[in-house]
């Protein structure tokens, strides 16, 4: 009250609002003045955030993380924090204005939503945590287009995105040797060249992205195809038939043996024999004999005491391949037989 019978609010409230009237007391009675209203003019602005949470959040596999949220408004907006439909805030604690969010021991990529809301409004701001993780395996690796010396692979990827490239590694099977390796591959399909013909590969795919190579695939393996060539890139690409071994049996029979080619380029189905006298001769006047698929065979008939030049050749679908090396062997001398009675 003011010496002159004023009212003086400071500092004055939404609360102060409402209808205000004097009044007088004395001995003969009490006079109420007319009613005045006293309206409060409240400064009224819906919620905003100030400093809303960074939208993505790239972190390791197992690390820790505070997200910050900071809202402002008039009246202050309370904050909290939502994970989908789960709220991570109890409602009989939710603060005013910030709210920080203490992920720990982080295993996967996740949202999560923080809320401002006040009796003018609500709005909602989304942080996306992503953890950096090697990528998962390719998988259903499948194998086409097979040739004597390229196949052509094809995969699907269902890890997390940003993979950089994928790697292909492969080798004979079973062959004690490394991998040989083809990287950068940026398709999720890939022709692979330069193979050996008729040889078992296995294949396997692997991921990359920024955080380092994932685990390979499971293996595919295939046969590649036959071949005629002997020559590949002016490389040798069959052998002849190996360790070819000669013993004479008799004056006129010999037993042959030998061992497959190391590299046949397809499947023998069979050998054929070269055998002659006079090796000087083109190989198509020398006496052969065919020979099943097998690794030994008989020459009967032969010349007595002499001296035999022996080549074997390997046979595939695609035709003959290259001869062994020349082996020589005798023949046994022949018994000597009288065509004339003896005379006693």
């Amino acid at each position: 009250m003011t010496a002159r019978g004023g009212l003086q609010i400071e500092n004055s409230r939404e609360e102060d609002q409402g209808k205000y009237e004097c009044v007088a007391e004395n001995s003969v009675g009490t006079e109420h003045s007319k009613a005045t209203n006293l309206y409060v003019k409240v400064r009224r602005v819906p919620p905003t955030f100030s400093r809303p949470p960074e939208p993505i959040n790239e972190v390791m596999l197992g690390s820790s993380l505070n997200l910050s949220c900071i809202a402002v408004g008039s009246p202050m907006p309370h904050v909290k924090w939502m994970k989908g439909a789960q709220d991570l805030t109890p409602e009989n604690n939710i603060p005013i204005g910030r709210n920080i969010l203490e992920l720990t021991n982080i295993q996967q990529s996740a949202n999560y939503t923080c809320i401002a809301a006040s009796s003018l409004g609500q709005i909602e701001a989304i942080a996306v945590i992503k953890v950096q993780s090697l990528p998962t395996a390719p998988t259903d690796v499948q194998i086409s287009e097979v040739t004597a010396t390229s196949v052509r692979l094809e995969w699907s990827y269902k890890g997390p995105e940003d993979l950089q490239y994928y790697v292909i590694q492969y080798k004979p099977k079973n062959a004690n040797q490394a991998f040989s390796e083809i990287s950068g591959i940026i398709t999720m399909f890939y022709v692979v060249r330069a193979l050996s013909p008729y040889t078992e590969y296995e294949f396997y795919v692997i991921a990359v992205n920024n955080i380092g190579r994932g685990p390979p695939s499971v293996p595919a393996t295939c046969t590649t195809g036959e071949t005629r060539d002997f020559t590949y890139g002016g490389a040798k690409m069959e052998s002849a038939p190996r360790n070819v071994q000669v013993r004479p049996l008799s004056s006129s029979t010999m037993v042959i043996t030998w061992e497959p080619p190391e590299t046949p380029n397809g499947q023998v189905t069979g050998y054929k024999v070269y055998y002659t006298t006079n090796p000087n001769q083109p190989e198509a006047s020398w006496d052969s004999q065919m020979v099943d698929n097998s690794e030994l065979t008989t020459i009967s008939e032969l010349t007595p005491h002499a001296i035999y030049t022996v080549r074997v050749q390997a046979y595939t679908s695609m035709g003959a391949g290259p001869m062994s090396t020349p082996v020589q062997v005798k023949t046994q001398q022949g018994k000597f037989q009288l065509n004339y009675m003896p005379k006693f």
